[in-house]
Parts: C-alpha cells; sequence; structure tokens
C-alpha cells in the first residue's frame, strides 16, 4: 500500500523514530497505518523506521488532522498553523 501523504501525527511519529531510534511508546493506531504503509517495522526493540519512511520524510506531504482526528487523538495535537482551526489563519500568520 502506497501512501501520498500521511497526518501531522504520524510524521511526529516518523521524526521521533529518526531522531531518536527504536521506541515502543507509540499510539497503536498510528503505529498500524504506518506499519500497514510499510514505513515503520516492528523489532526486538521496538518500532523503527525503514527506508520507505525515510523516503516519505524527505518528499512526503503532511496534511492537516481533521476536527474528529484532533477530538478522538489520544495523544495532544500540536498546534501548528497546518492545525489551525479558523478560515483566514494565513492572513493572521502573515500579519504576525
Amino acid at each position: 500500500m502506497q501512501a501520498r501523504s500521511i497526518s501531522v501525527e504520524e510524521r511526529a511519529v516518523l521524526q521521533e523514530l529518526e531522531s531518536s531510534g527504536p521506541n515502543r511508546a507509540f499510539n497503536r493506531r498510528v503505529t498500524g497505518r504506518l506499519n500497514l504503509y510499510g514505513l515503520i517495522n516492528e523489532g526486538p526493540g521496538g518500532w523503527f523506521i525503514t527506508e520507505a519512511g525515510r523516503k516519505m520524510l524527505r518528499t512526503g506531504r503532511a496534511v492537516p488532522l481533521s476536527p474528529e482526528q484532533m477530538m478522538f487523538s489520544l495523544g495532544p495535537v500540536l498546534a501548528t498553523a497546518e492545525n489551525m482551526a479558523w478560515v483566514d489563519g494565513a492572513e493572521c500568520l502573515a500579519a504576525a
């Protein structure tokens, strides 16, 4: 299965794995999707990023979380421009 874009939450997991190495302390829903996409794999030390995952970090596109995903997310939702909840967010950011 090929993924052309990943969620902000999935991108954060990939970045954490790339910077810190194997880990088991991630949301199962997110690791399940990333494993299905072939972007991570599980080994004796926990989840680790694959070559496809590294490539996705370099070339992939992160899509914002939907309001439902933000509401039902088990982890914290980062307050980023990609996850803004207002319509005129780009103008507000440009004015700041």
